[in-house]
């Protein structure tokens, strides 16, 4: 799939997006992208970025509204033919356009939730205009599914992104040894990534020796390599806003193949990878990996879940592998659902992950190094 052409992936995205997310429209669906980011805007449209306050309205029936800041109209001039857009020069317009909208409208969906608190785009002042005219409607039945399941073009994006991470982990690999700082590595990575057409996903980890304990810690320091410090690495691409996230570890002037949770972290992706995802859902899944790794008697070595969704955000709402009881985990797995797969294990020498993202396809997990997209991407 070509990506040099975004005016015409746009609107093959909007496309795909507006008719899926039509199978689960009930009532009006309201997104909003302004003081802080709108992922379920970006995931229907593509869209860079907005400022100011925005909002797209979908209606059952395929209709799109888009109320968009006179000086970045521009947002949406490449979907000028499959969305009705609506300028505003001031917040009275604004409010007299989304008024005129809401007007005759029972009940409409809105980006909040109190399950899953990413679903929370909407600010306060627009929560309470906006409720103040219709009543709210629960946003999980819609947006969690829409933004789960990806369509054809999402799936080659994300194939691109993961491409760009692993041929980025190529150079990595080659730069590990005693000595190299984690500021040096970090550097790379991002360098790396841009000279590669990409975005960074998000900024690198690079945590060695004893900071390599925390899950998340500082993303990376001045500190050298000593030999036998365990590193790890956690970064992705981005492209077109779509995501990878890809985790590695190595072994300064060794081999991460003689760390004793190494062959722990294949088995378990082996599971993954042989588990029938039209019988399981996300939380048996993660009960699956969970017993394995107490019979290896290291749970007391995990600081977090096995997996999260990945998409145009690193953790898409859907699915997580893990045990807690979430919202949503008894569901089952979809065609075409995204996530990582990243168990890890922490000790006083440093922590050990191993993390790839996977596809749902042909009821198996995977991985995106062996997926085609549907079409060739």
């Amino acid at each position: 799939m070509a990506i040099d052409n975004r005016t015409e992936l746009r609107r093959r995205l909007f496309r795909e997006k507006r008719a899926q997310l039509e199978e689960h429209l009930a009532t009006p669906l309201l997104l909003y992208w302004g003081k802080w980011e709108g992922p379920n805007i970006r995931a229907l449209t593509l869209a860079e970025e907005f400022t100011r306050p925005t909002f797209v309205v979908c209606r059952p029936g395929g209709e799109t509204t888009a109320f968009v800041q006179r000086i970045e109209e521009d947002g949406f001039s490449a979907l000028a033919d499959e969305v009705d857009v609506v300028v505003y020069a001031s917040a009275d317009e604004l409010n007299k356009g989304l008024e005129a909208e809401l007007k005759n409208v029972d009940r409409v969906a809105v980006e909040a939730s109190r399950q899953f608190f990413g679903l929370d785009r909407l600010p306060p002042a627009f929560y309470e205009f906006v409720s103040s005219r219709a009543q709210l409607a629960p946003c999980e039945e819609v947006l969690i599914p829409f933004r789960a399941v990806k369509s054809p073009t999402e799936l080659a994006l994300m194939k691109k992104a993961s491409e760009v991470t692993l041929e980025i982990f190529e150079g990595v690999a080659q730069r590990v040894r005693p000595g190299v700082s984690e500021r040096e590595l970090a550097d790379f990575i991002l360098c790396a990534t841009i000279e590669a057409g990409a975005a960074p996903a998000f900024p690198p980890i690079v945590a060695s020796g004893p900071r390599s304990r925390h899950p998340h810690p500082e993303r990376c320091t001045e500190r050298e390599l000593a030999a036998g410090d365990r590193l790890i690495i956690d970064c992705g691409a981005d492209v077109a806003g779509y995501k990878a996230d890809v985790t590695r570890t190595y072994i300064a002037g060794g081999d991460a193949a003689s760390d004793p949770y190494y062959d722990l972290s294949l088995r378990l992706a082996e599971h993954l990878r042989a588990a029938d995802f039209a019988k399981v859902t996300p939380r048996e899944l993660g009960e699956e990996i969970a017993a394995l790794v107490q019979e290896a008697g290291l749970r007391d070595r995990e600081r977090h879940g096995y997996g999260h969704g990945l998409g145009v955000e690193t953790h898409d709402p859907h699915p997580y592998i893990m045990t807690r009881p979430l919202p949503w985990l008894e569901r089952p797995f979809e065609e075409g659902m995204v996530f990582t797969f990243e168990p890890g294990f922490y000790d006083d020498k440093g922590g050990f992950r191993l993390e790839d993202d996977y596809v749902v396809w042909g009821g198996r997990a995977v991985p995106f190094q062996e997926f085609e997209p549907p079409g060739g991407g």
